[in-house]
This record gives structure tokens, sequence and C-alpha cells, in this order.
């Protein structure tokens, strides 16, 4: 489905063609900083898709956490339209003419803690008696040290609500790939992503509805990589699951219709996907 404004539509083109740069040797593992490149592109795309739902909203509201990116505030935009209400990540929602909501939810939680869904699931105890090592360190009682204060974090979220009820909370994940020969992606492009997955499965729980949602430029569908169909796959597998749902967007036509399944939902409701 076509966007109805130039600014979204051009915005997705660039996010698909972004590219970051070719790998160089000596340079280490996070030294580089394309893929911030690539989510300013992705912010400048939420915020032009709050600018065209700011059209018909009833009210917004702009809502501001205490953690922070690059040293500001994290802030999201909440438009409400007759009993809906999205909350979207909006980079530049301290510079709108808008009121401020009282209190964050927890609902915006992006950061959780390895403790805590341990403790959820299976127990403190049971994993201490599972999977703790018979020797060493963490041996044993000392096993919850191993992960104690580490967290699982994901890079943004998007919040649905009816009549101030959250029906589907939408975790967001941002990722890059590069071609250093112009053939296939870079081998050390994904992993983490893997990782991320398993943690939605134990985060997906604790509300009536979560899915992940991963964002990544148009280097997945240029070039040789097993890493688009496998996302693919995964996402078919979890939809056999009633509480899990991933996809997956790589070009302009799928950010389109992530962005116009956004758009009919805050218009009309229903279920996000048909």
């Amino acid at each position: 489905m076509a966007l109805s404004t130039g600014a979204l539509a051009l915005l997705a083109r660039n996010m698909e063609r972004f590219e970051a740069g070719a790998s160089r040797e000596r340079t280490g593992t996070g030294s580089r900083r394309e893929g911030e490149q690539f989510e300013a592109l992705v912010a400048e795309f939420w915020g032009a898709l709050v600018n065209h739902l700011l059209l018909e909203a009833d009210t917004g509201k702009v809502i501001t956490t205490k953690a922070k990116v690059a040293g500001r505030p994290r802030t999201w935009t909440r438009l409400e339209h007759g009993p809906r209400a999205i909350t979207l990540p909006d980079a530049g929602a301290a510079s709108r003419n808008l009121s401020a909501c009282d209190e964050p939810r927890r609902w915006l939680d992006l950061s959780y803690s390895v403790s805590e869904m341990v403790n959820a699931y299976p127990g403190e105890t049971e994993a201490i008696e599972r999977y703790s090592p018979p020797a060493g360190k963490f041996r044993r009682e000392r096993y919850p040290q191993m992960f104690e204060g580490l967290t699982t974090k994901f890079d943004d979220v998007i919040l649905l609500e009816t009549d101030g009820v959250l029906t589907e909370k939408l975790l967001l994940e941002y990722k890059t790939a590069k071609s250093t020969k112009g053939r296939q992606i870079d081998g050390n492009a994904h992993e983490r992503l893997s990782f991320q997955i398993m943690q939605y499965l134990e985060v997906a729980t604790r509300y009536t509805r979560c899915s992940l949602h991963v964002l990544s430029n148009g280097a997945f569908v240029r070039y040789r990589n097993k890493y688009h169909v496998n996302f693919h796959v995964q996402a078919d597998r979890l939809s056999n699951f009633a509480w899990f749902d991933m996809r997956h967007a790589s070009t302009a036509d799928e950010y389109e219709s992530f962005v116009a399944a956004l758009v009919h939902w805050f218009r009309h409701g229903g279920r996000l996907w048909d």
C-alpha cells in the first residue's frame, strides 16, 4: 500500500538505500557508528509518521523518560483518535507544541533485567539446580552473580491502546548490514539479533500481545546472505504460537506496509495485521 505522504515515502527509500562503508582492517567491533546513521533515518521516519497522524488526531501528548540516547532523554508522542491511542518514537517531540503526559507507563520499558526474567521462569532456585556449573566462581548458590545487574535491551517501542488498555506492544530492533566486496553480506553482521529473538520470547509473555519488528537496511536484499531467509523462517515458525509475532522489513515497500497498517489501525482499530 502506498503512503499518502511524500516525506514518509522518501525516507523509506533512503532507509532501503542506506549502506555502511566497507570493513577496514584494524577497526575494532563497536568503533564504527554507521548503525547510528541508519537509526537517525528511522527516527526521521517515525517523526514524519507523527506529523501525518497529528492531522487527524483528537489530542497529542509528549512522553519523556529518564533513559537517554546520545545524551538526550528518550521521547515519544502519544496520539489519540476516538477510543484508540498510538504511542510512537519521536526524537523531536520536545519541540512540538504539545502537553506532556503526567507519568510514563511501564509499557514503554525497553530494558529487561536478566534476573527478573529468570525469576519469572524458571525461578532462581530452579535455575541454580538445573543450570549452575558444578565448580568454579559461579557454582551453585553463586550462580545468580553471573548475570546479576545485566539486562537485555531493545531499540525502541510502539504502543497501541484501546480505551486505555494496552492492545499491543511492538518492540523494535534496527539492523544494518554491509558488503565489503559487493557480493555477500559481511559475516559479522547480526549474531546479536538471534539472541534478541530468543529474549523476545521471554518478554512477550508479560503482555496480552507483544510483537517484534526488525527494520533493517536494504543490504539484506541486495547481497547474498543467510540472514534474510532465516529471519522470515523464524517469523513463520513463531506465527504458529498465538503469543508471538515477528516481522522483518528491509525494503521501502515493506516499511510502507508497516506504516500503512499502523495508520489503518489508528483510524479503524481491529487487528494490526489481517
